[in-house]
């Protein structure tokens, strides 16, 4: 998409999926700053980063040093694979709040504004009644909410195709009723486009709500999380969706690859051919 009015700045961050296995979060965020990235995304995944393992002091000290360089921790990811806020079996919502305040406090102690939560898991096969997984989600963030705002992070529910809350109209409907500012949505456009979804419709339907953007690349016929140009999400749409909702905040490449620099280098070049601004000043 070419025009010639002038751009909105959009920053662009990175999402470190790619790298949970292969680099350490300080490493990796460090050599993506020296490609003049700034903001960034860290999936809390050890070896990647730890949570137990990881003392107070050893996080604020990893906080300053990046700050130093102007690397920005804007937000924290927990892998869906070990929770689920809204399960049936009440050990597991318990297990799964304890491990979300301690997420809470590595987020804050790292100096992240938010914190990235799927709304449960259910099963494709036979989820349950909507009115259950409801239930359940709002006993865990009942508890959630209280500790997140008192240690200044916004949680992020993000629309995940195997959640409870899949697509723009039931997550904003679920958002809205807490009325509280410590609870918002993360998009993601390739998982509204998976399941069917025009991402631009989802941005405007959730609108007031979007704090982060997730930017990847996939087709209808299998979920994935490619880079941009190795799918069929209609990034063109994306750019104005995200002007007519007045939308300032920052959109985080979530690129997994075995190949992750050139992947979300490529990402970079094509989103800027659909109108977003480039991350930092320079060629293509």
């Amino acid at each position: 998409m070419t025009t010639d009015s002038p751009r909105r700045t959009r920053p662009l961050g990175v999402n470190t999926y790619s790298y949970s296995w292969s680099a350490a979060a300080g490493d990796c965020v460090r050599r993506l700053g020296e490609l003049g990235y700034r903001e960034f995304e860290l999936l809390l995944n050890p070896p990647h980063l730890a949570l137990d393992e990881f003392a107070p002091d050893d996080r604020r000290r990893l906080a300053a040093s990046l700050a130093a360089e102007g690397l920005v921790v804007r937000s924290l990811n927990v892998p869906s694979l070990d929770h689920n806020l809204a399960s049936p079996m009440r050990r597991m919502r318990q297990y799964s709040v304890g491990l979300f305040v301690d997420a809470i406090d590595l987020a804050s102690d790292l100096g992240a504004t938010y914190l990235v939560v799927v709304p449960g898991r259910m099963s494709p096969l036979f989820p349950p009644p909507f009115e259950a997984r409801d239930a359940w989600m709002r006993e865990s963030l009942d508890a959630l909410i209280p500790h997140a705002q008192k240690r200044g992070v916004t949680l992020v529910l993000e629309n995940v195709p195997f959640a409870a809350f899949a697509d723009a109209a039931t997550l904003g409907a679920f958002v809205r009723c807490y009325e509280t500012r410590s609870l918002a949505v993360c998009y993601d456009v390739a998982n509204a486009h998976f399941i069917g979804e025009s991402p631009a419709d989802g941005l405007r339907a959730l609108r007031e709500l979007v704090r982060l953007v997730h930017l990847s690349d996939t087709t209808r016929h299998a979920w994935r999380h490619d880079e941009v140009g190795h799918g069929d999400v209609p990034f063109d749409e994306v750019p104005p969706a995200l002007d007519e909702i007045g939308f300032d905040g920052t959109c985080m490449l979530e690129i997994i690859s075995d190949e992750p620099e050139g992947a979300i280098q490529r990402s970079r070049r094509a989103l800027h051919a659909f109108g977003f601004t480039e991350p930092f000043e320079g060629g293509i």
